[in-house]
């Protein structure tokens, strides 16, 4: 099958990036693309203060245009980090996965936030505004069978061998890592993982 894995500049207007990956959705299931993943934070700039102003409730408006989005194109469609997501008063970076027929398959939140700071060239500490998720969560294509993680989630080996273990024959772990320690660590994480 022909997986497309989507990258897009985000800006500040939430309607503008979701329509952005709408289309671009569109266009990679117009090129025969089967399983889609959106980018981590596409409907959001990525940043802890910016979390609580752009979140929602799943489902929500970012889960209904992906649903109906999924459906006409007849897609798996894996969200990214969508959306902030809030539920009883926290906030959670959540993923959601869509199937051929629009209905929800997955939603799986960050278990391991990413809080890092290295001295002169980056801070960032997602657990001030961000709660950990505490699930495991796969879905199935016809295809295959796939895990979920996000970005940091692929630093921790544990998470791969048990979705090896679960059957998972494709791990997705959409991305927004930074310029100083992606250029360091993503490539060979992936290979590792």
């Amino acid at each position: 099958f022909r997986l497309a894995l989507i990258q897009l500049q985000v800006s500040a207007v939430k309607s503008d990036n979701l329509q952005r990956a709408c289309r671009m959705v569109k266009e990679a299931s117009a090129k025969g693309a089967k399983v889609v993943a959106l980018p981590e934070c596409f409907n959001s700039p990525y940043g802890t203060h910016y979390f609580k102003e752009y979140a929602e409730k799943i489902p929500g408006e970012t889960t209904q245009k992906l649903a109906e989005v999924a459906k006409e194109c007849n897609v798996y469609l894996v969200g990214g980090r969508s959306i902030p997501e809030e539920d009883g008063g926290k906030l959670y970076n959540t993923c959601t996965v869509f199937g051929p027929d629009g209905a929800m398959l997955a939603k799986y939140r960050k278990i391991h936030l990413f809080d890092i700071n290295v001295p002169g060239k980056i801070q960032f500490k997602e657990s001030e505004t961000l709660s950990p998720g505490n699930t495991f969560s796969t879905f199935d294509t016809s295809y295959c069978r796939v895990g979920l993680g996000i970005c940091y989630d692929m630093r921790f080996a544990e998470l791969a061998q048990i979705y090896g273990q679960k059957g998972c024959q494709l791990l997705v772990y959409p991305g927004a890592f930074n310029l100083t320690t992606g250029p360091a660590h993503w490539e060979l994480l992936q290979r590792g993982r």
